[in-house]
């Protein structure tokens, strides 16, 4: 151990101060008469001592003392605490070949020049002193984090090596190769496990349709992997919320994957959880891979649209694709041809059909007259919501008087401009209308030019101004866009929509922006402008039984803004018993975040309800749905992936062992890393602001100041 100081002030200053502080001391003692030399001196040393450390403080000395101490390098010895690290090979069950490794004498070798750290590692990555804290529980394995660990534990210089105990298989995370090309020390890795594949059957992976619906067939599939059952007929099951649905006749083949399809109906909307479950057979060498689960989103049903077109153009042909297009959308059409009928048949009944919203495409026009009347009263009568927009033939009398339009026009002027867009203040936007708004915010500056016909006009009562029109770089003060959340009508007043689809390309604005913007626009409507201030969700549908279940949730005010002063706690309740197993408080994350966990739930389905309180006043409420199922992640790939390790060696600059080669001949080490490595422990003193330094100088000034009383001296 050896120690340094260092100054930030060159020495020469410093001996020219104390030169100083010493010439100082001199002059103010040296005529000093009725006292003896000794104690002139001695009164003089204490002066002058003052003198410089103030003048030290006066220059705000900064002091590095620095301490150096000799350290064994270091080892981070990397244990796989997943869950297929507890299977057994032929005779040779995996925990019992880490525990003798972890025994060997190698391992105790290299605690002799190492400072060996244990780094447990599956779904996270624990420091761990002992190895007790080994239960190979963990639902999924996460090599990487393990080796970034490792990497960013301590300083480079330090590490000689990690040794990584593995079987190999890691199913979450990235890749581990990257991480172990960027490490500045090698990887020597012990795979433990039998590399051939033995004879199983495994469920891998359950595929639900994107959309499902009440009372809509669709098909579920499901992945299962087979080895060693090669012709084997067996019947693979699928359960709906632990009752049996559907089952699929198969033949297995001798070796791959094999993807069955079920059909599926459900009958109540909601979160159902979904099992694919394939009976064990005689000599399976792991029977809890023969079961995969998935959630399932089931919507009461599609929202029914009309759009009624007053011609037939491009962008109508666009509005029907796209609505048409989107997954949760059944679309009915009306185009209106020369004079005052339609080319679809039925008109009468189409028009009586019950709509979760209608879309008006330059319609009315001044062609319209008895079937103008007609919806009309459609939707006068059913408050149906609709989205206007305007063509080219659009006409400000027949718009007048229509049932809750959000405009109020004053006056039309034949002459067409192509124009821009400019949004309002987002102040000034209604929380009901922020997705529509976000979406505009982030693809407006990129929309081509579109048509417009300048209408003098204004928002009608309840309305909100999204968006103005501009033209020729100008932004002119009339409504372009405009929305009533309460009386659930909006309308666009330019056209050329198509170009928003064609020229995306030319622009940058993003090719689907037209499908977002318009079902966006058609939920907010048929919402009725409600919209949730809390929001609470769960990080993923299906939890492990071993896995803290996290919340996360957004609180907004009635303006958007966030909220971060408030209560918002979370119950959890067991759907099937209807039994309270759990309360949480989130805690605040900062702009209106808020987050917590619930652990040590059991396997079923659960159904959680949040509240948030400021004092007494209710602010917003969510509820959902989570399920806690054993997942069989770990048991997908069940031999060891000797590839892997010998590649996370190579890259390093390591070596693969076998578990008897490490515990036989250790490791190679390389004498540099035996030697132990100096290491700088330093601690820096800024004089003006050191209590101990200062408590110096006061108690140099108040003994010269009472010795000199002592001595009779002023």
């Amino acid at each position: 151990m050896s120690f340094q100081i260092h100054f930030d002030i060159p020495i020469y200053v410093l001996l020219l101060l104390a030169s100083l502080s010493a010439g100082l001391s001199y002059l103010m003692y040296r005529g000093l008469e009725g006292i003896s030399r000794p104690r002139r001196v001695f009164l003089g040393v204490l002066r002058g001592a003052s003198f410089f450390f103030l003048f030290l403080a006066a220059l705000n000395l900064v002091t590095d003392f620095i301490r150096f101490e000799s350290k064994k390098r270091d080892v981070f010895l990397l244990l796989d605490d997943s869950r297929s690290m507890s299977l057994t090979d032929g005779s040779s069950p995996r925990p019992q070949v880490v525990s003798e490794i972890l025994k060997s004498g190698s391992l105790e070798s290299l605690r002799k020049y190492f400072d060996v750290k244990s780094v447990l590692f599956g779904a996270e990555v624990a420091a761990r002193r002992g190895l007790d804290s080994l239960h190979y529980d963990q639902p999924s394995t996460n090599i990487e984090s393990a080796l970034v660990y490792a990497s960013n534990a301590v300083s480079e210089e330090r590490t000689a090596f990690a040794l990584l105990i593995s079987d190999g298989d890691y199913n979450s995370g990235g890749n581990p190769v990257d991480a172990a090309r960027a490490m500045t020390f090698p990887i020597y890795t012990v795979g433990v496990g039998d590399s051939t594949q033995p004879s199983d059957v495994v469920v891998k992976q359950v595929i639900p349709a994107p959309s499902m619906y009440v009372g809509k067939r669709t098909v579920v599939k499901a992945i299962v992997g087979s080895n060693g059952f090669g012709g084997t007929k067996l019947n693979i099951h699928l359960l709906e919320d632990g009752r049996e649905f559907d089952t699929r006749s198969v033949t297995l083949p001798q070796q791959g994957d094999l993807e069955v399809s079920f059909s599926y109906t459900p009958s109540t909307p909601g979160t159902h959880l979904l099992k694919v479950y394939v009976p064990p057979l005689q000599g399976e060498f792991n029977r809890r891979n023969n079961s995969a689960t998935a959630t399932a989103e089931v919507k009461k049903g599609k929202y029914n649209v009309l759009l009624i077109a007053g011609e037939p153009s491009s962008d109508v042909a666009f509005l029907r694709r796209d609505i048409d297009g989107s997954e949760d959308f059944d679309l009915s059409v009306l185009v209106q041809k020369t004079g005052d009928s339609f080319n679809e048949k039925g008109t009468g009944r189409i028009l009586a059909g019950k709509y979760d919203a209608v879309i008006l495409y330059d319609f009315p026009n001044e062609q319209s007259s008895a079937t103008l009347r007609d919806v009309k009263n459609m939707l006068g009568s059913t408050g149906v919501p609709y989205l206007y927009l305007a063509g080219n033939r659009v006409s400000a009398s027949r718009l007048t008087g229509f049932p809750r339009f959000p405009l109020v026009i004053t006056n039309l002027q034949p002459e067409e401009f192509h124009v821009g867009i400019s949004l309002a203040s987002p102040d000034k936007i209604p929380i009901a209308l922020q997705p529509v708004y976000t979406l505009l915010n982030a693809n407006s500056s990129l929309f081509p030019p579109l048509y417009y016909r300048r209408i003098q006009c204004r928002p009608s009562a309840g309305a909100s101004t999204l968006a103005f029109p501009v033209i020729s770089g100008a932004r002119i003060d009339l409504p372009l866009l405009i929305v009533d959340p309460p009386g659930r009508s909006a309308a666009f007043m330019a056209y050329g929509l198509w170009r928003l689809q064609l020229m995306s390309s030319l622009s940058g604005l993003q090719s689907d922006f037209l499908r977002n913007f318009l079902t966006t626009f058609l939920r907010t409507l048929i919402s009725g402008g409600k919209q949730k201030l809390l929001t609470v969700q769960t990080g993923r549908n299906v939890y492990d039984p071993s896995e803290a279940v996290s919340f996360s949730a957004l609180l907004v005010g009635e303006n958007g803004s966030p909220v971060n002063d408030a209560n918002v706690d979370v119950n959890v309740v067991n759907e099937a018993s209807g039994r309270n197993v759990s309360d949480v408080r989130l805690s605040s994350t900062g702009d209106g975040g808020y987050s917590g966990q619930v652990a040590g739930l059991g396997e079923g389905k659960y159904v959680f309800h949040a509240r948030a309180l400021s004092g007494t006043t209710f602010l917003g409420a969510d509820s959902g749905t989570v399920v806690v199922e054993p997942l069989n992640t770990e048991f997908i790939q069940t031999s060891m992936n000797a590839p892997l390790m010998r590649q996370l060696a190579a890259v390093s600059g390591g070596k693969f062992l076998t578990p008897l080669e490490f515990e036989r001949h250790g490791i190679d080490l390389k004498s540099e890393w035996k030697k132990p490595v100096e290491i700088s422990l330093g601690k820096r003193f800024e004089l003006l602001s050191a209590l101990p330094f200062l408590a110096l100088v006061l108690l140099l000034l108040s003994v010269e100041w009472v010795v000199r009383k002592i001595w009779g001296l002023p």
